[in-house]
């Protein structure tokens, strides 16, 4: 059904018009995007982003004190802030490099001289990485098209359109999308130098901006960058002219970011990366391999009945496996054609590179970075190219059509928050916090700015749900002398609210609660046993006599 929306493109495919049908994909990457793009709480790392980008920094998230529900998203009013500014906010108090956190904090600034004061917060934070990964399918089409034929163009900008993993990426309040559109921008580059014998300066020029640019939007660009670098090597030896213009521009793109390089060693230096489990031997394997089966097929899994996780884990596994054997067909061919191979071999030739990376890092360094899915957005743009290119042959219309629809489904059940649920889940813990639909007060104890955030994640996802949100509240308790402490604060507070929550990181147990909460004006706070939970960390409600 979905997939017959391809041979419609198909036909605008013609030298009077071969931009029709890419506006068609544009306007199906669009409404994948769009459709679903605030229907998800803002998590942890996106309400990192609103820290960082609004303006106000940590130092505007009041603690110790009362934050009715309904005003916890007026702690976001924008500040304008330079480039300067921003970058140090992010030196001190992030592990990020600064390009994007810029990018979006001027685009935060537009939208605030436009008539639309009603914008959600979610709506402001993610429309602009939204459009980036609307972008990036365009620049795919030039990538394919330039290393491949115009079909393939075509065929490798619809699977952007449609995959799951794209469109998951394009909903987040995160930089991954910028990295998809400048690693895309490389290899195109990359694929230009590669096939001209006589590379003029221009390619050299933007192909070094470009990693630049890359590399101060996301580390990982890092491994892109060394992965192009091989590449370029291998492809333009033994031509000494063309390897000392390689040198030079990797030697310009080093110096570019020696500003930022101090930062760099106090970020790997830093605790920021200590969210990554404990490492073992054969975790990383599945999900390297799950890594890839969700960038075009993901059915609901997470947080299934058993029969539905085994029921969509076996199809997802399959298509998988189905596709693996359809793809090297045409893949063989792309080979065998003159004009497509000196492609083929440098787009493979990067992903084995980056994969051998990603091998050295798990197994050597022992940090199971296989974990996150979406630092696998190094390798997309490179693999989204060769699928588009291997199916775009006449003989695997159907089974390009197959892939287009399954994608569309995929994509609708990432939108609908079926698929890449977030961490900590803020919908469902906000849910559990609203389950007797009465005024609350959520304490979150937080030791650091991580947990602050994850705060205030809770915070908002409860507004939206409960209907008392103008009399529930937030309290952000600093927890870094001890939870004899925090009970000692919480005895502080004065209590008016029938329940409350207590969220507690930090390794305490069911057993570690206290049988009652004692506040400032009550003591009647009980523990009620039956509502424990533990998403991440533990959280407990307490019942106050009405």
């Amino acid at each position: 059904m979905f997939g017959s929306l391809f041979v419609k493109l198909s036909h605008y495919v013609n030298i009077k018009g071969k931009y029709k049908g890419l506006v068609l994909i544009l306007l199906l990457a669009t409404g994948l995007r769009l459709f679903t793009l605030v229907k998800k709480d803002l998590w942890i790392d996106e309400i990192i982003t609103a820290i960082l980008t609004f303006g106000q920094g940590y130092q505007g998230i009041p603690t110790e004190e009362l934050i009715p529900l309904d005003q916890i998203s007026l702690l976001f009013q924008y500040q304008q802030q330079s480039y300067s500014e921003i970058a140090h906010a992010l030196a001190e108090t992030s592990s990020h490099p600064p390009l994007f956190f810029y990018l979006i904090h001027q685009w935060l600034g537009w939208l605030q001289e436009l008539p639309f004061p009603d914008l959600s917060l979610a709506t402001q934070l993610r429309l602009f990485p939204a459009i980036l990964g609307i972008i990036a399918v365009i620049l795919l089409y030039h990538l394919n098209q330039e290393s491949f034929s115009q079909r393939a163009g075509i065929v490798g900008a619809t699977l952007m359109a449609v995959s799951p993993f794209a469109v998951y990426l394009s909903q987040e309040a995160r930089q991954y999308t910028l990295g998809l559109i400048l690693i895309t921008s490389a290899l195109f580059f990359l694929i230009k130098l590669i096939k001209q014998s006589q590379s003029t300066g221009i390619y050299w020029l933007l192909w070094g901006v470009t990693n630049s640019l890359g590399i101060y939007t996301h580390y990982f660009f890092l491994l892109s960058f060394l992965a192009q670098i091989v590449t370029l090597f291998i492809f333009l030896y033994p031509s000494k002219t063309r390897l000392m213009t390689l040198g030079g521009v990797i030697i310009g793109v080093g110096l570019s970011y020696l500003p930022w390089l101090p930062t760099v060693v106090d970020h790997f230096s830093s605790s920021t990366t200590d969210w990554l489990p404990e490492f073992d031997w054969l975790s990383p394997i599945y999900q390297l391999l799950l890594g890839g089966i969700v960038m075009v097929v993901t059915l609901p899994v997470e947080q299934q009945p058993l029969l539905i996780q085994i029921l969509s884990g076996i199809f997802m596994l399959g298509f998988w496996g189905w596709l693996v054997y359809h793809f090297r067909f045409g893949y063989q061919q792309l080979r065998r054609d003159t004009d497509t191979k000196k492609a083929t071999l440098a787009l493979s030739l990067y992903l084995v590179i980056l994969f051998v990376q990603f091998i050295l890092i798990i197994y050597v360094l022992q940090r199971n970075i296989a974990i996150a899915p979406r630092y696998n957005y190094v390798f997309y743009p490179a693999i989204c190219a060769l699928l588009g290119a291997s199916f775009s042959f006449p003989e695997k219309r159907k089974v390009m059509l197959t892939l287009i629809s399954v994608g569309i489904i995929s994509s609708i059940f990432v939108g609908f928050n079926l698929f890449f649920i977030k961490p900590y889940q803020p919908e469902l813990t906000a849910k559990r916090f609203n389950q007797h639909s009465e005024p609350t007060l959520v304490i979150m104890n937080y030791r650091n700015q991580a947990e602050l955030a994850l705060g205030l994640s809770y915070g908002l996802a409860l507004d939206r749900q409960s209907e008392e949100s103008s009399n529930s509240a937030l309290m952000l308790l600093d927890r870094s002398e001890g939870y004899s402490r925090v009970w000692e604060k919480i005895s502080q507070i004065e209590m008016n609210l029938p329940s409350s929550w207590v969220v507690a990181p930090g390794g305490l147990t069911e057993k570690d609660f206290p049988d009652q909460l004692k506040f400032a004006n009550r003591n009647d706070c009980k523990r009620d046993r039956a509502a424990y939970y533990r998403i991440g960390f533990p959280y407990q409600r307490y019942q106050c006599q009405q």
